[in-house]
């Protein structure tokens, strides 16, 4: 844990300052200067650097809760169709042009938050229908939910005018591309508590992966401790995405990496994560700064280059029986 913190501090402190124009921190104090250097820094690097800690802590410390509850190494909250459902919400409000605001939340991002709930919730109600919390309802349900919304996203954006079309194309990618602070600060209070609480029920998660029938005869109340689970998972991700946009694939890599490096009992996995996601997520938005600067690319198209073989890595190192 500690050597993850000085190394998310490093993350921290380098990060913001490479770029076009190199920064420095001690222009964040400088406030007699003019400088466009300070303009950049403050303006656009530090509020980027913000929303990736928040948004990585909080996607990948739900991918290790959902690989738990599932007892599957490759489930992530988008495999039960979170983006597609987010995607579908923030691209209904710009095809119907929704002009409004909620607490300072634009059109888009409340609508992106009700479509993550509302895809959760529908693939949740499925798997109930089916029998219960099982992973193989809950994945089919969640692959299914998440593919009719896209197709209805589809068509939204098939029917949609030029202007409306490179906002859904840019949004859908995932873009930190933020230049105010409000949203940050309106979604960091909740995705803490929801983390802290996470974190109270890491044992828990540690009886859930030896299975259901294990964990019930120790004491675990499993129904409660899943529902709980989904609905804080869901509040998470739904404010990650509204915000964000769909980050494919950051639920995935941290966790498994984590494993390696410091074992898999929750009560430490959850809040290494949590740290290791938002450093993770920070250099990711570098790296799409810098790559072909001074034209940046979206932080979705990297986390999905660098997701995808680490999706096939996993899928070949583990026997079938590990899933």
């Amino acid at each position: 844990m500690l050597i993850i913190f000085i190394v998310l501090s490093a993350v921290i402190i380098i990060c913001p300052m490479l770029g076009g124009i190199f920064t420095g921190w001690n222009l964040l104090f400088n406030t007699n200067s003019n400088d466009i250097a300070r303009e950049v820094f403050i303006r656009t690097r530090l509020p980027r650097l913000l929303l990736a800690l928040v948004a990585g802590a909080a996607l990948e410390c739900s991918g290790a809760v959902y690989q738990s509850v599932f007892r599957n190494s490759l489930a992530t909250p988008f495999t039960l169709g979170t983006a597609s459902g987010g995607a579908f919400g923030a691209v209904l409000a710009i095809k119907l042009g929704f002009d409004f605001s909620v607490l300072g939340f634009s059109s888009v991002t409340v609508s992106a938050f009700l479509g993550s709930l509302l895809s959760l919730s529908i693939v949740y109600l499925l798997g109930r229908h089916r029998g219960g919390v099982t992973t193989s309802t809950m994945l089919l349900s969640g692959v299914t939910v998440g593919f009719f919304f896209s197709a209805i996203t589809m068509f939204l954006h098939y029917i949609m005018d030029p202007s409306q079309s490179y906002r859904v194309v840019q949004w859908t990618m995932g873009s930190l591309d933020i230049t105010e602070y409000g949203p940050i600060l309106r979604i960091a209070p909740v995705v803490l508590i929801c983390l802290f609480v996470l974190f109270t029920m890491g044992g828990q998660y540690n009886q859930l992966c030896l299975g259901d029938e294990i964990a019930r005869s120790r004491g675990v109340q499993v129904e409660r401790v899943k529902n709980l689970s989904f609905l804080v998972t869901s509040i998470l991700v739904g404010a990650s995405v509204s915000v964000a946009g769909p980050i494919v694939f950051v639920g995935l890599i941290i966790p498994h990496t984590l494993r390696l490096l410091i074992g898999s009992d929750y009560r430490i996995l959850l809040p290494a994560t949590a740290l290791g996601g938002g450093g993770f997520l920070v250099l990711c938005d570098t790296i799409a700064r810098l790559a072909i600067s001074p034209a940046e690319i979206p932080v979705g198209v990297i986390t999905a280059m660098l997701g995808g073989p680490f999706f096939l890595f996993i899928l070949l190192r583990k026997t079938p029986e590990e899933f």
